[in-house]
Formats: C-alpha cells, structure tokens, sequence
C-alpha cells in the first residue's frame, strides 16, 4: 500500500486531539463531524468526509487510493428523563470482536491479518496500522468503490454460469450481497476459493459477512470484488 505520508500527517494534525467523546448520535450530525469537514478540507480542498456508527473515514483524490479511517469509541444516545424531557446520553463501545473491544477499526485490522494468512484476503480491503494518536489507533485502508453499478464500463457482467452458482448460494444463506457481485467474485477467484471463504464467513467468523449491506462491498479500482467494511458494528 502506497501513499502520500505528508498529507495523511497533515490530515492529522488538523484533526487531533479528538474530543474525549467521539461519536456520532442515532438522530443527527454532532459538532465534531462538522469539524472534521471544515478542517480536512483546510489541509486539502478536495477532501471530503464519510462516517458510519463506528468509525470517521477522511478521503481525497490526492490520497491516491487510500482512505484514512480513525475509530469512534463510543456513540451518543437520547432517552427520556422523568420530567419528560429528552437527555443526551454517552455509552463506549464494549462488543467489538478483537482485541480492543472499544476499537472496531483494530477488529477490522485484526480480521484482515487473519484472513491473509488464510490466502482469503482478496475478498476484502486491505487495511493497516499507521501510527497511534493521543491513545486512538489510526488505520489506512485502500479506498473501494462501493456496489458499482455492473454495466459500468470497467466492470465486467459475470458469467451465466457463475451467477446460477451465485443465485443458489444467495438463496441459501441470504447474503444482503448482490449475487452479480458474488458471481463477480466466482468468476475473478474461483467457485472453490469462493465457496472457501463463504465457509470460513459461515463456521468460524461471521461478522465478515453480518453486516455486509450495499454500502459495505463494491469494487476495486482495478474492478476486481471485495468488501470494505467488514467489522460489524454489532453493539
């Protein structure tokens, strides 16, 4: 993985430290999001940024593929108090499936290393640890596209052969996955490396595959298929 060192750390400088609480809210956008957009874009005006339940991912063209994804570590939530009012509550992580289980950015981590010793590491985004921040670990990921359309240019429909594979196995484990991209992934890897990693996903470590939803798969820049988000923000 190949990348601009002196802008990821400018990145990083403009953003940290991190409030103590950083995370986002079931009902809206928190100020430290908003702060994030503005400062990212004050190192590079192409930047922009994306966040889920569990992490914030900074990207820019000038990146040149990666993505920089920092862990929330906790997330904001509201309940009602006895005089009927709304209050705003804080609750850390605590179910991430790795060694931390605060940090679900170091559980995807963990999970690539695991899946590469296996050989199964094409079927998902590449990621590494970079540096640690003010006790927050900082990972860089290779940027995918996410559920690019098939008649893309670039990419390739998938043989019949492999989608009648892929519609039976669909059918069977109700993957919230396309079956064109796992037939994507039949033609590129192979229906026994694929029926391999379905299996490891099944018996040893389903969160790969829990919360594979379209914004979670897609496709590399060279239009070959892999998930990017396979933590599973499960608390």
């Amino acid at each position: 993985m190949t990348f601009n060192n002196q802008l990821v750390d400018k990145f990083l400088d403009a953003v940290f430290p991190l409030p103590v609480q950083f995370g986002v809210s079931e009902d809206d956008m928190p100020d430290c999001i908003c702060f994030f957009e503005s400062a990212v874009k004050e190192v590079d005006p192409a930047a922009y940024v994306k966040y889920g339940v569990s992490k914030i991912a900074i990207l820019s063209p000038n990146l040149n593929g990666i993505v920089i994804k920092i862990p929330f570590n906790g997330f904001y939530y509201y309940e009602y108090n006895e005089d009927g009012y709304e209050e705003e509550f804080w609750e850390p992580f605590c179910w991430a499936n790795g060694s931390d289980e605060s940090d679900y950015c170091l559980a995807e981590y963990e999970k690539y290393k695991e899946l590469k010793t296996r050989k199964l590491d094409c079927f998902v985004a590449e990621v590494a640890y970079y540096k640690t921040i003010n006790n927050t670990r900082v990972f860089l990921q290779e940027e995918i596209n996410p559920n690019r359309e098939l008649d893309s240019k670039s990419i390739k429909k998938p043989s019949k052969k492999s989608r009648k594979i892929a519609d039976k196995w669909y059918k069977k484990r109700k993957f919230d996955i396309s079956p064109d991209w796992i037939a994507g992934c039949i033609d590129k890897y192979g229906e026994a490396k694929v029926k391999r990693f379905l299996k490891y996903c099944n018996n040893i470590d389903m969160d790969i595959l829990e919360d594979a939803h379209p914004g979670n798969f897609g496709y590399r820049k060279n239009s070959t298929p892999c998930i990017l988000d396979y933590s599973n923000f499960n608390d």
